[in-house]
C-alpha cells in the first residue's frame, strides 16, 4: 500500500512540474545581447546560397536584423513585421513577442529587429522578436 502511495505521489508531482515547464512563459529577448547581426538582404542571401550552412550560423540563435519596413499587420493581436529584401518574393518576417508596441515603425523606413530564428520557409522567420532602438 506504501508504494502506491508513493507512486501516486511522484505522478502527481510529476504531472505538476510538467504544467509548470508547459505553461512557464517564454523569457523575453529585449535585453538579451545578440549572437549575429545581419541585414535582411544577407540573412536571405546566405539561406538562398546555403540553407545546411545558414542553419549553423542563425537557427536557433538571436539575431539582430537590420532592412527597410516592408508591412505590418497584425491578426488576433499578434503583430508581424515583414522586412524587404533584393528579392522581391521573399522577406524577413519577424513574429513580435506579445504585448511588443510596433506603431512607432513604419512601412517604407528602415528599422532593426532582433529575434530567434526559427528558419526558412521561402522567408526568413524570426520569433519573439522585439524592436531595437538605435
Amino acid at each position: 500500500m506504501k508504494i502506491v502511495i508513493a507512486l501516486i505521489v511522484l505522478f502527481i508531482a510529476g504531472a505538476g512540474i510538467a504544467y509548470y515547464m508547459y505553461n512557464k512563459p517564454v523569457a523575453s529577448l529585449e535585453r538579451k545581447k545578440a549572437d549575429v547581426n545581419v541585414t535582411a538582404d544577407q540573412i536571405l542571401a546566405d539561406y538562398e546560397a546555403d540553407e545546411k550552412t545558414a542553419n549553423d550560423k542563425y537557427l536557433g540563435k538571436v539575431v539582430e536584423v537590420k532592412g527597410k519596413v516592408a508591412t505590418i499587420t497584425s491578426e488576433d493581436g499578434k503583430h508581424k513585421v515583414q522586412l524587404e529584401t533584393s528579392n522581391p518574393i521573399a522577406l524577413v518576417i519577424c513574429e513580435m513577442e506579445d504585448g511588443k508596441d510596433v506603431t512607432a515603425l513604419k512601412a517604407g523606413e528602415d528599422a532593426t529587429i532582433k529575434g530567434l530564428c526559427s528558419g526558412y520557409l521561402s522567408d526568413v522567420i524570426l520569433v519573439q522578436s522585439t524592436v531595437v532602438n538605435d
